[in-house]
């Protein structure tokens, strides 16, 4: 290893740019033809690096976990105005923020854009239950283990780790964190992310339809 590094070019450490996440609040229509509305909403995303663990229990309750997440129950399954709905952290160095896709019909375009917002601003005011985040807890202790199933999968991880300047072993830490986060503890965090709820958002839909 160390006659490998010694043919090796030293590297110059290079700062990165911040990015700023926009907060606007702009809402973007797009009229062309098309048989369905297509929204995609995003906010900036501010928290605590060591919070991360809770980030992921707060992200997999509000939209990432599919069928079984609050977007989904309550835009979807409970009023039909959805085929597919879903939000997710997007997390770099350089920026951080909440990204987000719904596809409807031309019709409920309206409709559904001022139900992401609704929810997305009571999930900040009112957090999670408790059933919920037993579910997500048995979700993400259950198949989390399984990203570290190849030699390949567990560098990957140690890559992130590196990348986001954690020390190694992070990936393990978290999921002990998950294991005895308190409902309490997850509601205070999901207060915290004020930020979420100064969505941007851009439709593509036919008026015509």
């Amino acid at each position: 290893f160390d006659k490998l590094c010694e043919v090796l070019n030293n590297g110059k450490k290079k700062e990165l740019n911040k990015i700023t996440v926009s907060d606007s609040e702009s809402l973007k229509i797009i009229d062309k033809p098309s048989q369905q509305a297509y929204i995609y909403f995003g906010s900036p995303l501010n928290y605590n690096i060591e919070d991360k663990y809770k980030l992921s229990v707060a992200m997999f309750i509000l939209g990432s976990s599919g069928f079984g997440s609050r977007l989904m129950e309550e835009i979807r399954v409970k009023r039909g105005l959805a085929y597919s709905v879903y939000c997710s952290a997007n997390l770099n160095l350089s920026y951080n923020a909440l990204n987000g896709y719904l596809q409807t019909k031309n019709e409920n375009k309206d409709e559904a854009i001022s139900l992401i917002k609704d929810e997305i601003s009571k999930f900040v005011q009112n957090g999670a239950t408790q059933k919920e985040l037993e579910a997500a807890r048995n979700f993400l202790l259950g198949s989390e283990p399984l990203s570290k199933e190849t030699l390949f999968k567990r560098l990957s991880i140690a890559q992130k780790e590196h990348y986001y300047g954690y020390e190694l072993g992070e990936f393990d830490l978290n999921l002990e964190r998950i294991k005895s986060l308190e409902l309490n503890i997850l509601n205070e965090f999901i207060s915290s992310l004020k930020d979420i709820n100064r969505l941007s958002i851009a439709c593509l839909y036919n008026e015509s339809k």
